[in-house]
């Protein structure tokens, strides 16, 4: 089983915490692994086993290896680092509560997901979407397969390309858009729809044999 992306961040953050001071004992780096998978990660352990987080912990190190020479950290320096972490998730999950008081779904779920990226075990951030999910559920996205076009993935880390999800169409009329609607691959004229200048319906055109309705403009998928 894959890690998420946020359990990945949770190893981050916790080599950071730690790394420096398991590094240091006899065993070095061995140390570290060993102490950091064993004693501070018990969470991922029930979840994926312990054997495939001493290989995520591995793994992470040998692609950061100054995690293990920075200056050992103290306990006040840790307690400050995951309060700076928990106080900038709740600064996201106070706009994902405005969006959801909105009655924007997916706005509020890409806000959540960005809380949890910032501090995976400041909260149950599950309970935060299914909240949201029984306002207003997300558009499912269009069926792909056999036509040879791909959504572009969306993440709510990387802005402003490929951005956020989509809050609304065209630069000048901002048509709203339903949550859940995603751009289809390709080299568009504006790189974002919140960018796109071709709002007007006739810049709409079905491909894929008639299957998918893609604006020319921006690539946005109107199916």
């Amino acid at each position: 089983m894959d890690m998420t992306r946020a359990d990945l961040v949770t190893i981050t953050q916790t080599c950071a915490d730690w790394a420096p001071n398991y590094f240091r004992i006899p065993g070095g780096k061995d140390a570290a692994i060993r102490y950091i998978a064993d004693g501070h990660l018990d969470g991922l352990t029930l979840k994926y086993g312990r054997s495939e987080v001493w290989r995520a912990v591995a793994a992470h190190l040998d692609a950061h290896p100054h995690q293990l020479t920075a200056p050992r950290t103290t306990q006040a320096e840790r307690d400050n680092r995951q309060a700076d972490r928990n106080a900038r998730a709740e600064t996201h999950l106070t706009a994902a509560l405005h969006h959801h008081k909105e009655a924007q779904p997916y706005e509020a779920l890409a806000l959540i997901d960005r809380a949890e990226l910032t501090s995976p075990t400041y909260k149950d951030f599950d309970r935060y979407r299914r909240a949201v999910r029984m306002l207003f559920a997300p558009l499912p996205p269009t069926d792909l397969t056999g036509t040879g076009l791909r959504h572009r993935v969306t993440l709510p880390m990387a802005y402003p390309h490929p951005g956020p999800p989509v809050m609304h169409h065209g630069s000048t009329a901002r048509r709203w858009v339903y949550p859940g609607h995603r751009v289809i691959e390709g080299n568009w004229p504006a790189a974002i729809p919140e960018h796109c200048h071709a709002s007007d319906d006739e810049l709409m055109e079905w491909n894929a044999d008639g299957t998918v309705q893609v604006c020319t403009g921006c690539g946005l998928d109107y199916t």
